[in-house]
């Protein structure tokens, strides 16, 4: 049977053997913690700092057709539009680079690839990316598309004005597009 020692200041169990107390934690608790914090640490420390994608590709070298305007941007109904100054680099091989600032700061940039996609919020700090089509949510990235006349997902649709215009619209966000570019 253990034994109970009883003391002034508190009242340890006994392991039984020579009258050492016995540990509040169970066998290998506190060794285990200790692994699991220096793991912890380990995969904070290692995996913590993610280089984020800073670009698809360069436009840069022939072949590259540079088309620059105006556009109105809403992100979704109910917010103000933002006016901004637009520009759109295609090449032969399907990539596109799409860039909308205000003076003098950069409001977005996005990158598109026949597989991959890119767009940038500067102000925010934010980016996303992936591969294959694009998520609808981001109209941006199916401006080229639709310039082209190439078949959209079904929340957008594209208008082209007589006067050169054009506006692409999200009928699920209320996220509009509407602008011109230099032929």
């Amino acid at each position: 049977m253990t034994k109970q020692k009883t003391t002034a200041t508190s009242r340890l169990k006994t392991s039984g053997l020579h009258d050492r107390p016995a540990s509040v934690f169970p066998r290998g608790f506190l060794l285990r913690q200790f692994l699991r914090s220096v793991s912890l640490a380990s995969l904070v420390f290692f995996c913590g700092c993610q280089t984020s994608t800073q670009s698809l590709f360069t436009a840069t070298g022939p072949g590259w057709h540079v088309q620059q305007g105006q556009a109105l941007w809403r992100p979704q109904r109910g917010l103000p539009e933002f006016g901004g100054d637009l520009v759109l680099a295609s090449d032969g091989a399907g990539r596109c680079l799409i860039q909308f600032d205000k003076t003098p700061m950069a409001i977005l940039s996005a990158q598109t690839t026949s597989n991959c996609w890119l767009i940038k919020f500067p102000q925010r700090q934010m980016s996303f990316s992936g591969h294959g089509p694009g998520p609808a949510r981001f109209s941006w990235l199916y401006l080229p598309a639709a310039l082209a006349g190439n078949p959209l997902p079904k929340a957008l649709q594209f208008e082209s004005n007589a006067d050169g215009g054009w506006r692409l619209e999200n009928s699920r966000t209320g996220e509009t597009l509407e602008g011109f570019l230099s032929p």
